[in-house]
This record gives C-alpha cells, structure tokens and sequence, in this order.
C-alpha cells in the first residue's frame, strides 16, 4: 500500500521551491542554469530563511495588513495589535514579527496614496510574500541583522470572500516594490 504524504510549509504562499524542487524544468533549461553559474552569469537572490508573512497595506483604514492564513486574507489581514496578540508571549519571534511590521508600516505610510494604491489596491488586495529576519528569532539560518526581505514570488492579489487567489500578473508591482524599498530604506 502507498501513502502519500504532503509538505505544505511557507504560510499563505506556500513552498518556495530550489531549482532542485522544480519538477517542470526541463533538462536544457537545467543546463542553461548551470551554464550561466559557470560563466558568472547567473543572476539570482538567496533563498531567505526565517519566519514568513505576508504583508499588505488598506488605504481604506490607513494601517498595514498581514496575514499568515487564507482566513486572515478572507478577515481582511491583521492590523498591528492583531499580529502581536497573534503571536503574544512568544518572546523574540512576537518582537521579530511587531518591529518589522510596524517598519513596513511606517515606511509604507510614507508614499503617495497613488503608489499605495497601485501596490495594494484600495483595501489590502494585494499581498506580498516577506520573510522576516532577526537575530534574536533565529530559524534554520542565523542573521546577523533585523531584515524585512520582500521575495521575488509567491506574491498575489486575492478575492478577500474565498480567499483564493485572482490571476493578475505582479510582476511590474514587485518591480515598483522593489524600487520604493529602496528609496525608503534607513
């Protein structure tokens, strides 16, 4: 008899897959990769290791969303208050998750309503997938400093009833993300 068995792991954004995980890759795109590390023409990020969230931002109540769950999008994401009493006496993971939101919060706050609203539509429509770092919250890889690292996928807009998630291509939203974080940054 089989059985099957299923890792579901990374939040609401699921697995973050290693060139290794990704089965539909063929054999020359494999190639191609590895022909492009050799000659130092692979471009590419780290894949993060710490705690993940999902972060978002409602114009509508002026306060940035998270969420953890298909029920925290569905509920409109968790305010500030609400991802702390979410993870309330867990020590160093409650501070590592409070400090980056409010940060995101903060830095957030600090862009024209315009570019709020492209990046997360009027009322927290669209998520970004994050993975919070810290060292005092270590996870398999330890940091040396406090980072809020906005991934390169798994990011998605989601109809708030279902908690599925809408085909719209982020890929110029992540791009502006990215660009606004930037200028943004301490």
């Amino acid at each position: 008899m089989s059985t099957n068995i299923f890792l579901t792991e990374g939040g609401v954004a699921g697995h973050m897959s290693h060139l290794y995980d990704n089965g539909d890759l063929t054999f020359a795109e494999i190639r191609d990769v590895f022909q492009k590390a050799s000659n130092g023409e692979l471009k590419g990020t780290e894949k993060t290791d710490g705690q993940n969230l999902f972060v978002s931002y409602s114009i509508k109540d002026g306060k940035a969303k998270a969420a953890r769950n298909k029920t925290n999008i569905t509920s409109g994401g968790l305010s500030a208050a609400e991802l702390a009493d979410k993870f309330a006496g867990r020590g160093n993971l409650e501070k590592s998750f409070t400090e980056a939101f409010t940060a995101f919060e903060q830095g957030v706050e600090s862009l024209p309503k315009s570019i709020q609203k492209r990046l997360f539509g009027a009322d927290a429509d669209i998520y970004y997938n994050a993975e919070v770092m810290d060292p005092r919250s270590p996870n398999v890889v330890c940091y040396d400093k406090k980072s809020l690292v906005i991934h390169q996928v798994g990011h998605a807009a989601y109809n708030k009833e279902t908690g599925e998630k809408l085909d719209i291509d982020l890929k110029d939203n992540v791009k502006l993300l990215k660009g606004v974080i930037k200028k943004i940054q301490k």
